[in-house]
């Protein structure tokens, strides 16, 4: 008897057990044929980076970091956009990637929801990465002078003319630069705010290498230009400006006579340290006159739960009528860019508040029937960088008609409760029912 008591309590114990477990109806991922993958250094789209998406939009996805210590070795940087624009403002639309690699293994993002740079670290490089063309990088940017024999080829390099003009470059005033990852070089002559050839330094920036920096004169302008050159032998000459108050711009400054030295002493430019790099010698209401060209290196700050709370909350203010998602839509094919959002190939649920949408998915049951698929066979859900496409199909009742969601990745289907059913109809009026 108590063999047989046992017995039933297993069996019930097993039973209620089952009936116990829930099947998650929604459950959102990384859905890569929706977007673009673009391959900023080779400057094209690839047709088959697809499959890299799920990697880069997983990139800092996790809790920010606000440094990294010591210097790193920088791959490539990627931009993924969605193909389909689903709203006026989707901060989740467009994400920027630098995959790198210091003590441990790091991403540095850029997207629509927070103004700061994010910083995250992951537990592996993607495969498809080529670890053999990283950069090293300096932990804060690095000054070494040039040679004699590297100014006399850029003094022959074709750009050594500026509108048609011809730019000696004075000697013994090239310098080579290795920027870091981030921050800013802010140059002075005297005391105006002048521009440096490398003023905003961006992660995506690194492959540029190291950079060659000299100074040149025309004489008929009396004005000084920057030569630039980056390691892919990409040149150019840049005017030298400075602030001017009354035009609210920078503007070009003539340096009569100009005379240059380098007294550049240092091979690093701390933060925040006041780093003295040419004396310009010139004539001015008369008399010779001396100033002191410096660069000033700020650190650059990543983004931290405060500064993105804070940036997307301001997107909430700027935009407060705009929807930020979940996002229903039932189209008759897959969300890519041969698709229209526009009516009638999209039906886009109503409003903006989708929480009763989402409990009636929710709060599905799995079942083993379909029904019949109607004008728009496909429903997808989009929420931030995830999304989850289903197979829309109906049965027709004399009452009432069953709503059924078929998530073919999982071959499972679940029929919406017949509350849930008149929650779905209300966001879709203009779906035939």
């Amino acid at each position: 008897m108590m063999k047989r008591m046992l017995l039933m309590l297993s069996t019930v114990g097993i039973l209620s057990g089952c009936a116990g477990e829930q099947m998650d109806v929604v459950k959102l991922d990384y859905m890569p044929n929706q977007w673009n993958v673009g391959d900023l250094y080779a400057n094209r789209m690839d047709a088959d980076s697809e499959t890299w998406a799920t990697a880069i939009l997983g990139a800092c996805t996790g809790e920010p970091l606000t440094q990294i210590e010591g210097d790193v070795t920088v791959f490539n940087s990627y931009a993924v956009n969605r193909k389909v624009m689903i709203s006026d403002y989707d901060p989740s639309s467009y994400k920027l990637v630098t995959f790198l690699k210091g003590k441990e293994n790091y991403t540095i993002c850029y997207d629509g929801d927070y103004s700061n740079m994010k910083l995250g670290k992951i537990d592996e490089l993607p495969d498809f990465l080529d670890l053999s063309t990283g950069v090293e990088v300096p932990n804060v940017p690095k000054m070494k002078a040039g040679t004699k024999e590297e100014e006399l080829v850029a003094e022959q390099s074709d750009p050594s003319e500026y509108l048609g003009m011809p730019i000696n470059l004075f000697e013994d005033t090239m310098v080579h630069l290795t920027s870091p990852l981030n921050g800013a070089i802010a140059l002075t002559v005297g005391d105006q705010e002048g521009i440096f050839p490398i003023s905003t330094i961006e992660p995506y920036n690194a492959q540029m290498g190291t950079a060659m920096i000299a100074l040149g004169y025309n004489d008929k302008l009396e004005a000084a230009h920057f030569y630039f050159e980056t390691t892919n032998g990409t040149t150019s000459i840049q005017p030298f400006l400075v602030w001017d108050e009354k035009d609210g711009a920078h503007v070009p400054i003539q340096f009569e006579g100009l005379r240059v030295e380098r007294v550049l002493q240092t091979d690093t430019l701390e933060p925040g340290v006041k780093t003295p790099l040419y004396i310009f010698s010139y004539m001015k209401n008369g008399k010779r006159v001396k100033e002191e060209v410096s660069l000033t290196y700020t650190k650059g700050e990543y983004a931290t739960k405060e500064s993105i709370k804070e940036s997307t909350e301001a997107g909430l203010i700027a935009n407060p009528s705009v929807p930020r998602g979940p996002f229903f839509f039932l189209h008759k094919s897959p969300l890519d860019e041969a698709t229209t959002l526009d009516y009638p190939d999209t039906l886009r649920a109503a409003g903006t508040d989708m929480s009763d949408l989402m409990n009636a998915f929710e709060e599905a049951e799995p079942v083993d029937q379909t029904g019949e698929s109607g004008d728009y066979p496909l429903l997808t859900i989009i929420d931030g960088w995830k999304g989850q496409e289903f197979q829309l199909s109906f049965k027709k009742r004399s009452q009432k008609v069953d709503v059924y969601v078929t998530d073919e990745s999982r071959d499972q289907t679940f029929k919406l409760s017949s509350a849930g059913a008149e929650t779905f109809f209300s966001y879709f009026p203009d779906l035939d029912e």
